[in-house]
This record gives structure tokens, sequence and C-alpha cells, in this order.
């Protein structure tokens, strides 16, 4: 694609030009407010420094990254958009076929655990030289972490890089005040005490309130140590003000400082008015572009933050629990921006957030863009009365939206909370969106239906879900308007078992038509449900957690899509092997109903019908990693860098 706005150098325009700040990423550049490091190059620029960007170099030596010469103030790396090793790897721990981070979706093209690769060359490139960690793979590995792909606990990828300081979370304030103290002559040592911040440190460098963690050592070989730093990392996590915390690496300490405050709603939306292309440069038009610009290019981001607190969610960990919302009139310049462009052709793709009708609720508890309390979620086991969830902003904004000239339809492609919509005081938003902002399908993340896997992922129960359906196809009969219901499934879950899975069949044959979005869970760093699958113990209650294997986790695929013909088969074979094979009949006869069986057990109390069917011991490694363990994307999603 190719635009007349600048983009932020890839190469210098000369060989005595010398640049301020070098950004290094995973990702191929592309200049728009969805990729996170065209929005922090934006952000340094419109703070007056001179930046430059290296897109996806060859790691394999330190040369590609002397393109720019030493940077005047620091080299900032990132995997780029999503982490790597899920951007690498499959559920099934094998490679991708397609990176739609990259030219034309080739894979490849960006190292395992980038964010470390590319510091390590930073260094040898230039010794001397500042070099900051950010975006998504360094925040949530910025401790001892479970690696899903290697099957074990790894130390935080700031040991591992020795970089010089790492950003965790949504790092603009963070990177501005380390880029304003460089630029005064402060020392990196100065500078450590930067909220939203991590480092490496010698005994007794940090202030006396902080938590001291169980070691990476420790956690590595104890599973145990594993589950008591969780539990310690995420109490602190949720405090209103977090303290810092601290984790012994060998002689060193990785050192990480209260969060960084959230951008306000006025400094937010400033955020997304600097002069993006929504483009990528031409050189990449040969190669196929970038497919990743697709679904985003003329979308529009209206607030950050999410306080759902899904337990397989990285989010709370990375953008937090405050939604702070972008105010309507800067957004609607936004939108009304997009409609002059000359290739806009009438369609906002999405407008929404990590949550779509999120977007201007608050808690009345506390000041904007904070917590009022240490509730892990807002909403689960029920919605908290000190919630305003109106729905009124989310929905006077669309309402305007969709009247600015030459916009011809404003969809909300952004996931919404169910059982938020279904709130009385978000019903008229509920039906404006089916009648205005859905295409021919509405997509929404029940997850799956039993009480006790629910209960575990901290989604609502499914007597929500029933409700919400209810309301679906009684609003879309009085419009008259023909939408589909896309439900977002997810199996292999810690906690669900053989009779789970076929409860979630007994739903899906309900609908009546195939699920295809039908995801395997993966474990991702620094999220609940990841310590519960390394630990087999839930972190909340400290009950034991049935974990499925891998081979468990493609049956209950099977199962969610018996449908398939391949699943039938699969599923035939495996029932016939364990000495089930009257399953199948009641699979494909239609016998029972989703809900019908009692389901009020948890933890240790589990059955486990597959043990005793597969009649082998579950192996498990020095390092706690679980044999045979099936990796889902647990990553959050949303607009998180």
């Amino acid at each position: 694609m190719t635009e007349d706005t600048e983009f932020i150098p890839e190469h210098p325009a000369n060989a005595d030009e010398r640049y301020d700040i070098v950004l290094v990423s995973g990702d191929a550049y592309v200049d728009h407010p969805s990729f996170g490091a065209a929005i922090i190059g934006r952000y340094l620029e419109s703070l007056g420094y001179r930046v430059g960007i290296i897109a996806q170099p060859d790691w394999k030596s330190a040369d590609a990254f002397k393109r720019f010469g030493k940077p005047r103030l620091f080299f900032g790396v990132t995997a780029g958009n999503l982490d790597s090793m899920v951007s690498n790897y499959t559920p099934k721990r094998k490679r991708r076929e397609k990176d739609v981070y990259s030219p034309g979706g080739k894979p490849g093209l960006r190292p395992d655990m980038a964010s470390v690769v590319y510091a390590q060359r930073c260094r040898e490139a230039y010794p001397e030289t500042t070099i900051i960690m950010g975006g998504i793979e360094a925040s949530l590995r910025r401790m001892a972490h479970y690696d899903f792909v290697k099957q074990v606990v790894r130390p935080s990828v700031l040991a591992l890089a020795k970089a010089d300081f790492l950003i965790y979370g949504m790092g603009e304030k963070a990177i501005a005040a380390l880029a304003w103290g460089l630029d005064a002559g402060r020392s990196n040592m100065e500078l450590r005490a930067t909220p939203g911040v991590a480092y490496l440190a010698q005994e007794g460098e940090w202030s006396d309130n902080a938590v001291m963690l169980p070691s990476a050592e420790e956690t590595i070989e104890s599973p145990e140590k594993f589950l008591e730093m969780f539990q310690l990392a995420d109490k602190a996590l949720h405090e209103i003000q977090p303290p810092p915390l601290v984790q012994p690496h060998g002689n060193r300490f990785v050192v990480i400082n209260s969060p960084a405050a959230n951008l306000t709603p006025k400094e937010l939306d400033a955020l997304y008015q600097l002069p993006y292309a929504r483009s990528y440069p031409a050189h990449y038009d040969k190669e196929g572009g970038i497919p990743a610009l697709e679904t985003v290019r003329f979308s529009v981001t209206t607030h950050r933050g999410c306080y759902g607190g899904c337990s397989f969610c990285a989010l709370t960990a990375h953008q937090g629990r405050a939604v702070v919302s972008r105010p309507s009139k800067g957004i609607i310049q936004e939108v009304t921006r997009l409609a002059k462009h000359p290739e806009f052709r009438g369609t906002i793709q999405d407008m929404g957030g990590p949550t779509a009708n999120m977007y201007g609720t608050r808690c009345t508890k506390a000041e904007p863009g904070q917590s009022g309390c240490t509730r892990p979620s807002c909403l689960t086991p029920q919605v908290c009365p000190q919630l305003e969830v109106s729905g009124a902003d989310y929905l006077n904004l669309l309402r305007v939206a969709r009247r600015v000239k030459g916009v011809k339809h404003v969809f909300t492609a952004s996931g919404i909370r169910h059982d938020m919509v279904t709130l009385p005081p978000q019903r008229r938003l509920f039906r404006e969106l089916l009648q205005h902002h859905v295409g021919g399908q509405m997509k929404v993340a029940p997850e799956h239906v039993t009480k006790r896997t629910l209960a575990l992922m901290k989604k609502p129960p499914h007597s929500e879900m029933n409700e919400f359906m209810r309301l679906f196809n009684t609003t879309k009969a009085d419009l008259e308007k023909q939408i589909h219901f896309i439900p977002y499934l997810m199996v292999g879950h810690p906690g669900t078992n053989l009779e789970d899975a076929l409860d979630l069949t007994r739903y899906v044959r309900k609908l009546g038509h195939f699920v295809e979005q039908v995801q395997v869970f993966t474990p991702t760093p620094m999220t609940a449900s990841t310590c519960m699958y390394h630990t087999r113990t839930d972190p909340a209650t400290g009950e034991e957690v049935y974990v499925p294997t891998a081979t468990e986790a493609q049956v209950q695929r099977d199962l969610a899509q018996f449908q398939s013909p391949e699943s039938r088969e699969r599923l035939e074979r495996y029932f016939k092997r364990i000495g089930r094979p009257e399953l199948i009949k009641d699979i494909y006869q239609g016998r029972g109903r989703a809900g019908d069986r009692r389901d009020t057990r948890r933890g240790p109390k589990t059955p486990n019908p597959f043990r005793k069917d597969e009649g082998r011991p579950r192996g498990r490694s020095r390092a706690g990693g679980a044999a045979g363990k099936p990796p889902r994307s647990g990553g959050g999603g949303g607009r998180g860098r």
C-alpha cells in the first residue's frame, strides 16, 4: 500500500544521521494504532525524539542491528503484537505455517523468545547502549513463567536478556519517563524507581515494602513454589496500590516496580489522534502485504482495560482491571477522518476495545482509570453493585458514529460480555447492536456449559447464556433480521473431563449447526489457568484440579465438532480403544440434554473417566512440566501491546 504519509524511518537517509531511539520489532512495520511498535514510535516522535524502526531483522548476527548506528538514548525491543511463542507455534506445539504479522503471511521471520534474542543482539552491536524491553511478551514473562512449548518453567526474560529495563503493561508513561531521564543525563541507576519497569539488582536495591517471591530456581524445581509465586504476585496485582515484587535469579534479583498510572481519557485519546498512515511501507506490496492489517485498518479503539477477570486471559496482567475510555468527541473526530480516507469504503470494521460494551462503564467507588477494590472480577460470581453498567455511553457513541457523513456501517467486531448486555440497563444497547452493528453473525464466547468448568474459568454460569439466547432470538425475530449466533468454545481447560465434554456436545447439538470456533486451551504466561495447568491446583481455593492430557483435549475438541466426518472417525477409534463404544450412540443418536447432569463437584472429587480408561500415569519432568500436555492461546486478545 502506498500513502503520502511519512512513515517512521526504516533506514537512515544518510550515514551522518543520528537517531535518539531505535525500535526493534518482531512484526513487519505497519503504521497503525493497533500495532504496538507504531503507537510507541509515534508517541516518542510526538515528544520530540527522532525515532527509527528495525522490523523483523535477521537475528543471526548483530549486523542488522547496526543499521541506524548507536542510538543516542536507547534501543527499544519488542517481540511484536503477540508473544513470539504464540506466533510461532500451534496449541499442539507445532510450527505455524502462517504468520499474519509478516509479509505475505510468511512464517519464520522472528525467532523464538524474540524479545530476548533482539536484546542480546543489540548488546552485541553496541555494548554500552541502554536496552529497554517491552511489548506483551516481555510484559507477561517479567517473572519466572511457564512456557507451553518447552513445557518447563523459564526464568524472567529480563534475566535471560540482561537488558537494562523491562517495561510491563501499556508502556507509554514508563517509556516517556525513561526517555526524559536519559535525555537529561540521568544514569540507569537513577531511573530505577520509574513506575511500570523492572530491572536487575543486587541484594537490597529495592524499597522496603516489596513482596519477595520464591526464587526462579525454586519455581523451576517445584510446582508448589510456582503456585506460591503466582498467588503472591496475583494478590499484589489486585491491590489498589500494588507493591513492588522481587524475585531472586541466582545471585541477582529481578525487581518489578509498582505499575505506572493509567493514561487519562484525554491522554489516551491524544495517543490515537497521532498521524498514523494506517498502512505499511510500499516495499511490502511485492511480498504480498501484511495480512494482519486487513481486518483492523478501518477500526477504532474506544478504551483500554477489562474487569472481567477470566482465568485464561492475561489482559488484567497487561492492560489492567480499570477501564479507561476515550472521550466520545475524539473518537468521532477519528471516524470523520477515516470517512475521508481515499480507500475507505464506508465500513468501520470495529469500534470497541478488549470488551466492547465496557466502554464508558466504571466503578463508582474509584477515580476514573483506577480500581475500587481487590476483587479479581467485577462480573463473577455476580455483577458488583458498585459497577456502573448502563451502556449508555457506548450506545450514544454508536448512534453518532453511524451518522457521520460517508459512514455506511459501524460494526462491533470486538467481543461483548453476554452477561452484561442482558442486564436491563443494556438491553436497548443490545437491540441496537443487533439492528445496526452486527452483520450476518453475532460472535459471543460462552466458552463452556458446565458449572465446574465455568467456575474455574471465572466465566458467567450457563444460565446467563440461556438468557442471552432468549433475548437474542426474541430481538432478531422482532427486527425481522437474519442473524446467526456464533459461539466461541474452549476445550481442554483445566478442570474439564469427559462428562463435561459430553455436556458441551449436547449443547452444540441443541444449537443445530456446526461450531467452527473451538479452541484448545493453551497455557500462556501469568494466567490463573496456566497456574492450574502446571500445578494441578486452583490458586484461588488450593483445591486439586484435573488437567486433561493432549489426547483428551483433542477428544474434547472432536466432541464439540462431532458433526465433522474426521471427528467422528477419530471418536469411533478412541471410544472403541478405551472400551466405551456405547458413547458413540449417545453422541450421534442425541441422548440427554446439556445441563441435565448434577454438576456441583470441584477439585479432587471430580471424576476422571479418562484416567481409568487410559490406564497410565501422567508423567512430570523435574521442572514440573507434565508429559504430553496440550498447549489455547489464553492471550487476552483485545488491543494489548
